[in-house]
């Protein structure tokens, strides 16, 4: 009776060790999720006084290397004339453009232009530059944003500097 219950115990402990351990099956990393929250206060170094929002969402596929991102943005107080990523900067600098929503390079985007409310979206490789200068790596952008050190802003005709803005986050 003893032997048999020394069997049992051994079959059991061996069966929870291949299922704590797994199979052969690795699994993908997860995409990581970024967002923003546009607001005319936010823009640097001068707040602006707007009535207009917006909302940033960024995806980073670690196993396709790519950031793909959506926008929308509304109530501007003139059309709307470009968007970007800028980066390196926390929450009170304002610095260059990093990805161009329009014509990001390494990739596709769209960005509604023309009027007060519309939406921007792209896709970028990380694989290579991410910037039309080829100066900022996909792996550099990644640490950035990782960071917190990126806001996505929206340009219009009256506020050339930039209308709405919000510092990008990691989810």
């Amino acid at each position: 009776m003893q032997k048999n219950a020394l069997i049992l115990a051994t079959a059991l402990l061996a069966t929870g060790i291949v299922a704590a351990c797994g199979g052969s099956k690795s699994t993908a990393p997860s995409n990581i999720t970024y967002t923003a929250t546009l607001a005319g206060a936010n823009e640097k170094p001068n707040a602006v006084t707007s009535n207009g929002t917006g909302t940033f969402t960024g995806t980073l596929n670690p196993t396709a290397n790519t950031f793909s991102w959506t926008l929308s943005f509304s109530g501007l107080t003139s059309n709307a004339s470009q968007a970007h990523i800028h980066g390196p900067a926390d929450a009170n600098t304002a610095t260059g453009v990093i990805v161009n929503f329009a014509s990001p390079a390494g990739g596709t985007g769209t960005l509604t232009t023309g009027a007060p409310s519309g939406t921007a979206s792209g896709s970028i490789s990380l694989a290579g530059a991410v910037n039309s200068s080829g100066t900022i790596s996909g792996d550099s952008l990644r640490k950035l944003l990782d960071a917190g050190l990126t806001y996505a802003n929206v340009h219009t005709a009256n506020f050339q500097a930039g209308e709405i803005r919000g510092q990008i986050h990691r989810q």
